[in-house]
């Protein structure tokens, strides 16, 4: 059986492991709450949250590995509730014997190429020229037995292909060495001409739609990208400091803010935060990374008028983001929130309808360092996880309630080495799984359909 099975069974045996020392303490923890009203430590709160997104990413990534291998007789996500339901599908695969067809893989990386276009020229050229060529490769390929595949497919298949070098272009590896990205660059220029690698390499080309891979993809699923939507103009950039500081701040340049905070000294959290209560049965106390946040505080936001009288309110947003360093600091709609070019990550963030409006709610999640995806939480719940060095490297929001219907969120990321993505919108997923790189900022906003 093949790597990524054999990954995803060791990521099961370690959860199982876990499972008896976690229990235990959660045992613990029950009796003192119903004995004595003690809360959960903080610590072990963590611990489960952390549980439960390992769970839930290696259930996403065993019904992904038994889709590749059309795995019959898997039950539904829905059904799959436990790690005994998950062992029944890596066993399930283990008994399909793992054939994936050769000319579906090969075909995966001719529709991500196939699926480009570019940010500012819908019809450009060299652009154009190439796909032709693709599918010409695609139509051969499509009418080639396993015993007369064209030279193409196995270089596909072991991504030496100048096309698999080409994706590499528009979403590189975190760590690639200068020299490699250089190889690439001149392997592109070869294939597909100067104006097209260029193109690539500048971030100008995107993916237009989602293309689902046949082959094994359990750390780097492909991200669902979709064109992006028009948005409205937008504020010069603020950043006001939350409230609960000691120190009033009034809204200025951002990047001029950041430098200002850098230079300071960390400052005390407020005198009001929770104490943090150690079970008996705890063998180490915890580290003042390890405490979770309170609830996020958010201060008032005023309501804001549309410009034209008899229109209405204008939808306002809180937005409550965690940053190295710098820590909490709140931004609002419109406004973007984090920083650029000075390699600082998000590490959980927050949102807040405000003033609320009747029958509209939100809710969102993020793909987290060495976690993967979290559960969906509602609306002034933390996602991520504050203060623990752990980057956020994606994130989806949507909206929820009767009133939905009649609003739609809008989101964009800047993101490390890749920069500003394009505006994504109600529950696509915006960023980079399993690549490694780091989400600086986002800026997020509410228009009313």
């Amino acid at each position: 059986m093949n790597a990524d099975y054999q990954q995803l069974q060791q990521q099961l045996n370690h959860l199982k492991e876990r499972l008896p020392g976690l229990s235990s303490r959660l045992s613990q923890a029950a009796v003192e709450l119903k004995e004595a009203g003690v809360p959960v430590d903080e610590r072990l709160s963590e611990q489960l949250i952390a549980y439960r997104q390992e769970f839930a990413g290696l259930k996403s990534r065993a019904i992904e590995l038994a889709k590749t291998y059309s795995v019959p007789g898997v039950v539904a996500p829905t059904q799959i509730s436990s790690l005994h339901d998950i062992q029944g599908v890596l066993h399930a695969i283990a008994r399909s014997g793992g054939e994936v067809n050769e000319s579906q893989k090969a075909l995966y990386y001719i529709d991500r190429f196939l699926s480009l276009t570019h940010r500012d020229q819908p019809h450009f050229a060299p652009l154009e020229e190439a796909k032709g060529k693709a599918r010409e490769l695609r139509h051969i390929i499509l009418n080639s037995s396993p015993t007369n595949f064209p030279p193409d497919v196995p270089a596909l298949l072991s991504g030496q292909h100048p096309c698999c070098t080409f994706l590499s272009l528009i979403e590189p590896d975190a760590n690639i060495a200068d020299e490699e990205w250089e190889r690439m660059q001149e392997v592109c220029g070869r294939a597909f001409g100067k104006p097209l690698t260029l193109a690539a390499s500048r971030g100008k080309l995107q993916f237009s739609g989602t293309v689902t891979a046949p082959a094994p993809t359990v750390t780097a699923p492909a991200p669902k990208v979709t064109a992006p939507a028009a948005s409205p103009p937008r504020r010069s950039p603020e950043m006001v400091v939350i409230a609960g500081s000691t120190e009033a701040v009034e809204p200025t340049d951002t990047e001029a803010e950041v430098e200002r905070l850098l230079s300071q000294q960390p400052v005390s959290p407020p005198s009001n935060l929770p104490d943090v209560i150690i079970l008996p049965s705890s063998d180490d106390s915890p580290s003042r990374s390890q405490v979770a946040p309170p609830n996020p505080n958010f201060a008032p936001t005023p309501p804001k008028m549309s410009g034209l009288s008899g229109v209405g309110i204008e939808v306002g947003l809180n937005v409550l983001v965690h940053i190295e360093r710098i820590g909490d600091h709140q931004f609002h709609e419109h406004e973007f929130a984090g920083t650029r070019g000075k390699a600082l990550r998000l590490e959980a963030f927050a949102l807040e309808i405000k003033p609320p409006i009747p029958g509209l709610g939100i809710r969102y999640m993020a793909h987290i360092q060495g976690s993967g995806d979290t559960p969906w939480v509602t609306e002034g719940e933390w996602v991520g996880a504050r203060g623990s060095g752990l980057r956020i490297e994606g994130l989806a929001i949507e909206l929820t309630g009767p009133e939905a219907p009649n609003y739609a969120v809008y989101y964009k990321a800047h993101i490390e080495r890749v920069g500003d993505t394009q505006e994504f919108s109600n529950g696509e997923f915006c960023g980079r799984r399993g690549m490694g790189l780091r989400v600086e900022g986002i800026e997020i906003h509410i228009d009313r359909k």
